[in-house]
């Protein structure tokens, strides 16, 4: 089997601003005592704090040696409940959980108990960093995401997916994580016989048939679930209030660039009701559920009020950027420099768009239709869907202003170098 590389909270990741520790987060649940536990983890470090796009958070700037301190910090706040298997808790949800109208099931007793049987489970350890459970409440908002393992709402019950194949199997809601802990056990059997240098189920050929012959599940040919609202997916992905399907509302926030501070951790933990928990999003917005509808605007202000993006239409929604220059020792460009003189120029239709500091595209969304990578050569920007993709010369890269002005130019459907 492969060296798994990938980073936790054990096992700390170095980067050109210290060591980073990533925090997986089931269904991108958080309450306040964890929030309150990242803070302080934050501020051992450089205090940088990054929402990822699995739904989890990341530590920057912390000292080598500062991993056993900050597993004591994270596991007082709850987030550390088997150290053996902190980094295979992989699993994502939708932002509002069910709550989003045209939604089919609840997720997050499916999501708890999912994380609860896989760190239970000893041989799963094993699995590696990279493997994705997702579990969708019937909205289809995990749709860009490629999960190995799928639990996805229909009307009669949760059907189980692998690698994007839908099987045959519908389940309950109290039996459907059982299936899909079932699911990663195959794999990690398949990995041991056949297929030891893979890291995804989509790594092997025929990934989904295989897997599903080796469960003895036959695999649906076409997808029988009825059709989700083509707004429901979208529920907590940009940030606002929205309105539940039980008549409260949830509130959606978007630290720009995907950035939070220890202050900014803290003020949130304050704003979380005593037994409930802020969801992250694979979008990297902060959601807030089940609020009472009176009480959404004034929520609203006060997560505008600590610097987050609450209002529709913000140009800070849909961008994103890699960790780039000064934080990581690839990065050939100031690409967070150039995406935040992108946000006051881009609409409301803008289409989602990611700036990477070089070719590895760290963060990349898949759904992406517009990108930007620093190369060797300068900006190498690529309009999805357009007729060419353009590069930019190295002078137009020098600087930040000019890298925004020139994606500008060249993210503009109809214009090219």
């Amino acid at each position: 089997m492969i060296s798994d590389a990938c980073p936790g909270v054990v096992r700390l990741h170095e980067a050109a601003d210290g060591h980073l520790a990533r925090v997986r987060l089931p269904g991108g649940m958080i309450d306040a005592a964890g929030l309150r536990a990242v803070a302080a983890a934050a501020s051992r470090g450089n205090g940088i704090v990054e929402l990822t796009s699995r739904a989890g958070l990341q530590v920057r700037g912390l000292r080598a040696d500062g991993a056993g301190h900050v597993a004591c910090v994270l596991a007082s706040g709850g987030l550390l409940p088997s150290v053996a298997h902190e980094r295979v808790r992989n699993i994502v949800a939708p932002p509002l959980g069910g709550r989003a109208r045209g939604a089919l099931a609840d997720t997050d007793a499916v999501v708890e108990r999912l994380d609860h049987d896989l760190c239970a489970d000893r041989d799963l350890v094993t699995l590696p960093g990279r493997f994705l459970f997702a579990v969708d409440d019937g909205t289809r908002a995990l749709t860009p995401l490629a999960a190995d393992v799928e639990l996805a709402a229909e009307r009669d019950g949760f059907r189980l997916a692998l690698a994007g194949r839908a099987t045959e199997l519908m389940l309950s809601a109290e039996s459907a994580p059982g299936a899909a802990i079932a699911a990663a056990r195959a794999f990690v059997a398949l990995l041991a016989t056949e297929a030891p240098n893979a890291w995804r189920v989509g790594d092997i050929p025929r990934a989904g048939r295989r897997l599903a012959e080796r469960m003895g599940l036959p695999l649906q040919e076409q997808s029988q679930g009825a059709p989700a609202p083509a707004s429901a997916g979208a529920a907590g992905r940009r940030p606002g209030v929205i309105d539940q399907r039980d008549g409260r509302a949830a509130v959606s926030a978007l630290p720009p660039l995907g950035r939070l501070e220890p202050d900014q951790l803290l003020a949130l933990a304050e704003l979380t009701a005593p037994g409930a928990a802020v969801r992250v999003s694979p979008w990297r917005t902060v959601t807030f559920v089940d609020v009472p509808a009176p009480d959404a605007p004034g929520l609203a202000d006060a997560l505008a009020a600590i610097g987050l993006v609450v209002e529709g239409g913000s140009g800070w929604a849909g961008l994103s950027a890699c960790a780039g220059l000064g934080a990581c020792s690839r990065a050939r460009a100031d690409v967070r420099a150039a995406a935040a003189l992108r946000a006051p120029r881009r609409g409301d239709d803008a289409p989602r768009e990611h700036w990477s500091g070089c070719e590895r595209r760290c963060g990349e969304p898949r759904d992406a239709g517009v990108t930007v990578v620093a190369t060797a050569a300068g900006l190498l920007v690529d309009r999805r869907g357009g007729e060419t993709d353009t590069v930019a010369t190295a002078r137009e890269a020098d600087t930040v202003a000019t890298a925004a002005e020139a994606v500008e130019l060249l993210a503009t459907p109809g214009v090219s170098a």
